[in-house]
């Protein structure tokens, strides 16, 4: 493969997990280069991956001071190689299966790269001693699409890899307000180009109490976390579409979509049409029912 490829990491405090990542980076069977931006650790982070890059020479370390998850993410983005082909992100304390971004590239190179593309997967769930979790959640068809994109994320940024037309995007705008960085990607991705979920998990995906953003492994955790994340969502999406329409609110198709969304809040007809029309999305069926009557009554 003579892509070239760039991988970007946020490290925070990673000490515990951080070699075993590190570790399935750098074993991956393609050619990778991994640049690492730590936001203000004060544990032996830094030291650790001191001594990988003493051993490779295609990582890079900027140490900063502490903005955030999402911060951190927009700007490994903007100070990425502007000449690589593909970008992948990596969180610290995950495990990569060694196939993981030759696959992605490969699904990738098969889209159409005139457009921004993003690729994304499914995940193996492992807990704190590596162990695999039992999920007993059934898989669901995942349906890709900006009508989704406004009210779920469904690319969990560990997993996604994109082309150098969408890094090229988002490198030139901080949006105002987003959730998190890789929920901004599938926006701008599936506004303006397209999105391959892949239903293969690619790598492991540690679930732990340090978890920014996680997963549940059964019925009722899973409703309760859902539930959860409803309520603390309530005018975040609102405000999310509303940053991302003013920089790229424009006439196609999709156009339809976010003037329906946007003047939810004011007009009952609107709502009405909103969770009638089958555009606008969650992919499992509870969280569709959920979101419509929270959406229905003005709570979202």
């Amino acid at each position: 493969m003579d892509k070239k490829i760039q991988i970007l990491m946020s490290t925070y405090n990673g000490e515990k997990f951080i070699r075993k990542q590190l570790d399935s980076i750098v074993n991956q069977d393609c050619k990778i280069s991994l640049l690492i931006r730590d936001d203000g650790s004060t544990d032996s982070t830094i030291d650790i991956i001191n001594e990988y890059m003493h051993k490779y020479d295609f990582i890079t370390l900027v140490e900063g001071t502490n903005k955030g998850v999402v911060k951190s993410f927009f700007e490994l983005i903007r100070i990425s190689d502007s000449d690589a082909d593909y970008y992948s992100f990596a969180d610290q304390d995950d495990i990569w299966f060694g196939g993981k971004i030759s696959r992605a590239v490969k699904k990738l190179e098969k889209m159409n790269e005139r457009k921004p593309c993003l690729y994304c997967s499914r995940q193996t769930l492992i807990d704190g001693d590596d162990k695999i979790l039992a999920v007993k959640m059934k898989d669901v068809h995942i349906r890709p699409g900006f009508g989704n994109a406004i009210v779920e994320n469904i690319a969990t940024g560990c997993t996604c890899v994109i082309n150098k037309k969408l890094r090229d995007l988002a490198a030139g705008y901080e949006p105002e307000y987003t959730i998190m960085h890789d929920w901004w990607l599938y926006m701008l991705a599936s506004y303006m180009g397209e999105v391959y979920f892949d239903n293969r998990p690619q790598m492991y995906y540690r679930q732990h109490g340090r978890n920014t953003m996680g997963s549940r492994t059964n019925y009722i955790d899973e409703f309760r976390e859902r539930v959860k994340r409803f309520s603390s969502n309530k005018n975040k999406l609102y405000r999310q579409l509303v940053s991302f329409n003013k920089k790229y609110g424009r006439d196609d198709e999709n156009r339809p979509i976010v003037d329906m969304v946007l003047g939810y809040k004011k007009d009952m007809g609107k709502r009405i049409k909103c969770i009638t029309s089958g555009k606008i999305y969650r992919q499992r069926k509870i969280d569709n029912l959920i979101f419509k009557i929270l959406f229905l009554t003005n709570h979202i």
